[in-house]
């Protein structure tokens, strides 16, 4: 059995309103919405990422996750998941909790009293595999810290900023208490995998439904192409460095 996680950030149709606007990850809501209603017309379950090793055989299934706090993760997608019955994991960097653009700990708090998973994407966003042990170990435990005093509740996931991570960043995030960690490598997972390799499937503006469905489907040669273009992309990285590598991103995805 095979249960895409889908990754988004913002939903805005226009940029300076309900949050942060990304020319390559904001999505229309007409987009979200569309997307949503096809996973619900075409049998899918929402399921959260600590519920993966739990999934019956027979089950269709998909994790629906969000990274960074946007604001729009609570006026926009809240909506549309609850009138659908649906879930989603929120992942949130914790130093940018109660900013502009990004949700404060009563919307927090909203997210979690509505069934919703809310989880940590670290505290500043930095990537951890430029971090020391000290610095890393810091953004992990405060970032699960903080939002354990928001929500009341023990805080088990956590999102890489970026997807950038590694063994050591594993090792720390099993000492901090996380139980699973989602990247941004792209793929389908299965109950089986690791926990702390979780791949996800970025969602962006750029992508049309047809891709979309051919996605979350397991399409091999979808999956394949964009695998291809990932790898370019991280050989990108290895060259360029993390800083430089951002400034040219948006220009190869969609």
């Amino acid at each position: 059995m095979k249960i895409p996680i889908l990754m988004y950030h913002g939903i805005h149709d226009v940029t300076g309103r309900d949050g942060h606007f990304d020319p390559v990850y904001s999505i229309t809501r007409q987009q979200f919405e569309q997307q949503m209603r096809w996973l619900a017309e075409s049998g899918y379950s929402t399921i959260t990422c600590a519920e993966i090793r739990d999934v019956p055989s027979d089950k269709k299934a998909v994790v629906i996750t969000f990274d960074d706090g946007d604001l729009s993760n609570y006026t926009v997608s809240l909506s549309v998941l609850r009138e659908l019955g649906m879930t989603a994991d929120y992942f949130i960097t914790t130093d940018w909790i109660d900013i502009e653009c990004y949700m404060n700990p009563v919307q927090l708090r909203a997210l979690d009293e509505a069934g919703m998973s809310v989880q940590s994407h670290a505290r500043s966003h930095r990537y951890l595999n430029d971090l020391g042990d000290n610095e890393l170990a810091e953004e992990l435990s405060g970032s699960k810290q903080m939002l354990e005093e928001i929500l009341g509740r023990p805080v088990i996931g956590l999102a890489l900023p970026g997807g950038r991570g590694g063994d050591n960043v594993v090792k720390v995030a099993r000492e901090a208490g996380y139980l699973y960690v989602c990247n941004s490598e792209l793929g389908i997972n299965s109950p089986k995998d690791d926990l702390f390799a979780l791949k996800r499937i970025a969602v962006t503006r750029q992508m049309g439904i047809v891709s979309f469905k051919r996605l979350v489907s397991g399409d091999r040669w979808e999956i394949g192409r964009r695998v291809l273009r990932q790898r370019i992309l991280d050989n990108m990285k290895a060259v360029l460095g993390n800083r430089l590598y951002e400034k040219v991103r948006a220009r190869f995805l969609g």
